[in-house]
């Protein structure tokens, strides 16, 4: 038997959240040749910069490589200015505790719960339904009205 010494192979286990980033956030990024550290910017503007080297050099796959991480990278950044535009947008300002409270004494439409969502969606289907076997019902009596009519001058 091997003794892992404490070791373990973590396979995707230690992928960070990317849900809560911003501009500052340090990533490790496990590039085709090396690691690289650095913030969102910073790791866009490496892999542009080695994509530009590689393609000068006439590696034209470890050049389109590079070009995907830094897509990859930019996608990211612009996510992230979008996701600030609208908490800005919104009121939601982290260096403005005044706004906040504001912003929560207004009276907002609140979004309903998933739960409320999906009850409302429901009651509104039945609705539906019932208005169609209503209007349905009618047609029928209406049609056997007219079968009777027609039966009733032959």
């Amino acid at each position: 038997m091997r003794k892992n010494n404490g070791r373990r192979r973590h396979r995707g286990q230690n992928r960070r959240n990317f849900n809560n980033l911003n501009k500052n956030t340090v990533i490790e990024s496990f590039g085709p040749v090396s690691q690289i550290r650095g913030n969102v910017q910073q790791l866009n503007e490496k892999y542009n910069n080695l994509g530009n080297d590689a393609a000068s050099n006439d590696d034209k796959v470890l050049s389109e490589t590079y070009y995907q991480f830094a897509d990859h990278y930019h996608r990211l950044l612009k996510e992230i200015e979008i996701t600030n535009e609208n908490k800005n947008i919104n009121g939601f300002k982290s260096d403005d505790a005044d706004e906040k409270e504001y912003n929560l004494e207004v009276k907002d439409k609140v979004k309903p719960s998933r739960k409320e969502r999906s009850i409302k969606a429901q009651i509104k289907e039945d609705e539906e339904r019932s208005l169609k076997r209503d209007t349905s019902e009618l047609e029928l009596t209406e049609n056997d009205n007219k079968i009777k009519d027609v039966n009733f001058l032959k």
